[in-house]
């Protein structure tokens, strides 16, 4: 005798085979878009970082400009995280000489139980050139990038060193004595890569 349609048994078997195949797609689903966000998420960081470091470049080479003197930049904190703070005149056909006093350093801050790490330029009133560079009352005068990111140390670090450099591209006898070397980690490489690492050279500093 021929048997029509379904027996129940049959149909419960059905139907929980085709439940795990939808439970195994969603996981499937779930898994990569979490991928892709992340992905996305680790580009933007790098992004980041690179435009970080491309702006700061670009902000220090001001330093000694109109002056060449050494101390006209200098390695320092602000709200006790790492900072560099230089000095340069903004025209030197100016009478009187008018200074102007910049930094760059880094804020944390959290938002909706996420660090954020901006990294913002600073500004100096009353900018002359008796005092030390890093003195005085500096403010906040605008954020380069922001960042997320879970440390509560700053990410951009940046050291100075006494020697003879030249700018790619620059006449062989305009080098200066200074040059900085800009610092920052990548999210999660170790070893080598870990860290994107670039050095300035400032070839605005001619005197020690």
């Amino acid at each position: 005798m021929n048997k029509n349609g379904f027996t129940l048994v049959e149909l419960m078997v059905g139907l929980v085979i085709s439940m795990l195949c939808m439970i195994t797609m969603l996981m499937l689903f779930k898994q990569v878009s979490h991928i892709s966000l992340q992905s996305n998420q680790d580009a933007e960081y790098d992004a980041q970082l690179q435009t970080g470091m491309l702006i700061v470049q670009k902000l220090i080479q001001n330093a000694g400009y109109g002056s060449g003197a050494a101390n006209d930049i200098e390695i320092g904190t602000y709200l006790s995280r790492p900072a560099v703070f230089w000095r340069y005149v903004e025209d030197i056909d100016a009478s009187p000489i008018v200074y102007i006093c910049q930094g760059v350093s880094e804020q944390i801050t959290t938002d909706n139980n996420q660090k954020v790490h901006r990294l913002i330029v600073l500004k100096k009133d009353n900018c002359g050139n008796l005092n030390a560079v890093s003195s005085g009352t500096w403010q906040h005068q605008q954020t380069i990038i922001a960042i997320r990111n879970q440390s509560d140390s700053a990410l951009f670090q940046y050291a100075m060193s006494a020697s003879d450099c030249r700018p790619f591209g620059i006449d062989k006898n305009n080098f200066g004595i200074r040059q900085i070397t800009l610092t920052a980690p990548r999210q999660y490489l170790t070893g080598t890569g870990e860290n994107i690492q670039t050095k300035v050279c400032l070839n605005n500093i001619k005197t020690a």
